[in-house]
């Protein structure tokens, strides 16, 4: 997984969107290639940027490369560039993010008042470029998901490990202290259920 780019622009429809800061992270590509990459990362982020609307929440896919974007109402957007592999969830939450830190920094007069593509210094955005490589590190929501995953993981081996020991889960809860006559009845009872079922 991995960002390629964080774009901002000003975005004013029928117009071309213009460019207020870009960092690039291009070092998985050939040396050789890497201001075409840069190149092609400014197009894709402009043109999806350009294009979507106010509020609108934008995932646009370009040879296995994925630009997330939206536009505020005030006409300022974000653009992440990423490999497809890169959770979308993770990536909109950094372009809301970088959304707002730029206009912390910058008063919207004066952006709002470019015409052509300006730099708006934002230093931490190299920081948060690098940060964001891992996104599990970067959203404490994934992480929990991946150990959430893992977990449920380990459950399914566990069962499937019982079963192969020939022991059968109701024999295990007929032999359970943890569960009351009426839940093992209601386990059996479902059992059966779920095998008349099967045969339909």
């Amino acid at each position: 997984m991995h960002v390629y780019s964080i774009s901002i622009f000003k975005v004013e429809p029928g117009q071309n969107a213009i460019l207020l800061n870009i960092v690039y992270d291009v070092s998985s590509f050939s040396f050789w290639y890497r201001n075409e990459v840069r190149g092609v990362l400014l197009f894709v982020s402009r043109e999806t940027a350009g294009r979507t609307s106010v509020g609108e929440r934008v995932s646009m896919e370009h040879a296995q490369k994925v630009c997330h974007t939206t536009v505020g109402s005030n006409g300022l957007s974000a653009a992440v560039t990423t490999d497809s592999e890169y959770p979308s969830r993770v990536a909109h939450n950094l372009v809301r993010m970088v959304m707002e830190k730029f206009q912390i920094a910058h008063q919207e007069a004066k952006w709002k008042s470019v015409q052509k593509d300006t730099e708006f210094p934002l230093p931490e955005l190299e920081g948060i470029l690098l940060k964001y490589q891992n996104p599990q590190e970067a959203d404490p929501m994934l992480n929990l998901q991946k150990n959430l995953e893992e977990t449920m993981g380990i459950v399914k081996k566990t069962v499937e490990q019982l079963g192969q020991r020939g022991e059968r889960l109701e024999d295990i809860a007929a032999k359970s202290n943890d569960l009351n006559f009426q839940s093992k009845a209601f386990m059996q009872n479902s059992e059966r259920l779920n095998k008349c079922c099967s045969y339909m």
